[in-house]
């Protein structure tokens, strides 16, 4: 189990530079048991839902990448309504044009360094960056070919253009934020935005990729049983010591300055699937960084599904 934690990047993230090493120890997410620390101590800045546990279901939170299961939805009801094919062409000159660099952890160039592609990629193999590397630029791509319509129908709520976000609150453009990436795309030239400290990143990061948490754990659980996002959601398990006759797992994680979020369902032979989403919002900058170096919040989702006693102490401490 442990050999598939920290490898669903999650890289919907404005860099920023690294905290110092000892920053880190008064707020230190190095596992588990600190990740429930500190949902007890914190239960407003928290939102988690799964299969007997929905707090905080009905806020508004930002999800960072964690978003992005809401375009892989509406790709797989494309496919599935014959509106697109995953064999569909995609210029990579067009994906390029809406990367923005410097602002995605290098999901953009792993992505294109694991598909080497030549001039065009499949629509499927798009998704599979969105998904697997957690790229911005595919996401983005995604969402205006398939409309943003699509998307506030499964989200209910308006998803907006990640990049185009990023361009309005931190490449001076003064428009709308479709308008900002529309005008980018079209431009054709890429631009790295010069960035903030924390703090001002963190306070944009609260403002977008906003949607309930209780309807994305909707979402996850029909993308669950569709074999078209189940596939891309599973990547995980293609993974050396990953073992899908003893534990399945979909995951879509995300982070933000400030935010981390996951979207995971897990199923076990014998077992109710589960599907669970966990938002940490307005974590302190240790606090974030701490995160971001353990992924102990994918450990705690996985230990919330696979021991009924640490089940029963998170359930308890969220009462």
């Amino acid at each position: 189990m442990n050999a598939i934690l920290s490898i669903s990047l999650a890289t919907a993230l404005v860099a920023a530079p690294a905290a110092p090493a000892a920053a880190l120890a008064p707020a230190d997410l190095k596992d588990a048991e600190a990740v429930l620390a500190y949902i007890a101590a914190h239960p407003g800045d928290v939102a988690l839902v799964t299969r007997g546990i929905s707090h905080n279901a009905g806020r508004l939170a930002p999800v960072a990448s964690s978003i992005k299961i809401v375009h892989l939805a509406a790709y797989a009801d494309a496919v599935r309504r014959g509106r697109a094919a995953p064999g569909d062409r995609v210029p990579v000159a067009l994906w390029n044009a809406y990367h923005v660099p410097g602002t995605d952890g290098g999901a953009h160039e792993r992505a294109l360094e694991r598909l080497a592609p030549g001039a065009s990629v499949t629509l499927d193999q798009l998704v599979s960056a969105m998904i697997e590397e957690s790229d911005n630029a595919a996401a983005d791509l995604l969402r205006d070919r398939l409309g943003p319509g699509e998307l506030r129908r499964i989200a209910r709520t308006g998803v907006g253009t990640i990049n185009g976000e990023i361009l309005r609150a931190f490449g001076g453009c003064t428009l709308p934020a479709d308008a900002c990436l529309k005008r980018y795309v079209k431009a054709g030239k890429q631009v790295k935005p010069a960035l903030p400290d924390f703090a001002r990143q963190a306070a944009w990061a609260a403002t977008v990729t906003r949607v309930e948490p209780g309807v994305l754990r909707r979402v996850l659980a029909g993308l669950r049983k569709d074999p078209v996002a189940s596939r891309h959601l599973e990547w995980p398990m293609r993974r050396p010591g990953a073992d899908p006759a003893e534990l399945r797992i979909g995951t879509k994680g995300g982070s933000l300055p400030g935010v981390i979020s996951e979207a995971m369902y897990t199923a076990r032979p014998g077992e109710r699937p589960r599907e669970t989403v966990l938002v940490l919002h307005r974590l302190p900058e240790a606090t974030w960084y701490s995160g971001m170096r353990s992924y102990a919040h994918q450990q705690f989702i996985l230990e919330l599904a696979t021991e009924p006693a640490f089940f029963a102490k998170v359930r308890a401490a969220l009462k």
